[in-house]
């Protein structure tokens, strides 16, 4: 493998950015480790002018989708759809226990192409970046209610933000500091909480089924009568936070994020 261009490719983060006039933005989740992808794509005459991706993946997960952003800028859109896998591992020479980044990187793209010709991913309206929520925050000095699905606030500092009932389904909030924040009766449904600090947060019934919240600080926090299930992550030493929490299944999971609620 060839490291050094690895560790070139993750130092500079390259294509690693929102787009906020994306013609498509297409979200994908690899089931297997759990690691969320969005990818951006502009779009003009069925012609790819620009590509970027945001991931809250380990470096192999972000290398390769920095390959797979950069082969499809300048293609049109059928040229995109006969990549291969191959084509992104090649540049790396990925050993065999890592092919399987690449091989997620391609199906994220691949569904996102998808999404471009059938008119899916994020609806325009849909989509809140950051500064819109930071802009929101500033003139009301919360965010109870607030419509955020997908947003992402990686890094940011929330510290004792008021997100009761807000929609944070799908949003990367990894990273970022909620101490002493409140998400009663929030949506954070397959949203990203790992590595974030949630010291003496309020979570009591929030929705965190399918959530990812590997690495968390929790100390002082309430998760009483929370949603879980299967697909909820949590530390081992954090496993008896489920007893809690209210239990309602993948299956249950499944139909929502299917045909609503």
């Amino acid at each position: 493998m060839d490291f050094e261009l690895y560790k070139k490719i993750n130092d500079e983060r390259r294509n690693y950015k929102e787009m906020e006039d994306a013609t498509v933005v297409s979200s994908y989740r690899n089931l297997g480790c759990g690691d969320g992808y969005r990818i951006y794509l502009k779009v003009e005459n069925g012609l790819i002018r620009d590509c970027s991706y945001t991931t809250t993946g380990c470096g192999f997960g972000l290398a390769s989708l920095a390959i797979m952003t950069e082969i499809v800028k300048g293609k049109t859109v059928e040229e995109a759809k006969k990549l291969t896998p191959e084509d992104i591992e090649k540049v790396l020479l990925f050993p065999e226990r890592r092919k399987n980044y690449p091989r997620s990187a391609w199906e994220a793209m691949q569904h996102a192409l998808q999404d471009y010709a059938t008119g899916g991913g994020i609806p325009v309206l849909e989509r809140v970046s950051k500064n819109k929520a930071l802009t929101l925050l500033k003139q009301q000095g919360h965010l109870r209610g607030a419509h955020l699905s997908s947003i992402i606030l990686e890094k940011e500092n929330f510290s004792g933000v008021d997100f009761e009932g807000a929609n944070l389904q799908n949003a990367f909030l990894q990273n970022a500091n909620f101490e002493g924040a409140n998400f009663k009766h929030a949506n954070l449904r397959a949203a990203f909480l790992n590595d974030s600090n949630l010291k003496n947060a309020d979570l009591r019934g929030a929705d965190l089924r399918w959530t990812k919240l590997t690495g968390v600080k929790i100390e002082g926090a309430r998760f009483d009568g929370a949603l879980y299930d299967v697909g909820t992550r949590l530390d081992s030493h954090h496993l008896h936070l489920f007893k809690v929490m209210i239990e309602k299944g993948k299956e249950i999971f499944i139909q929502d994020a299917g045909g609503g609620t």
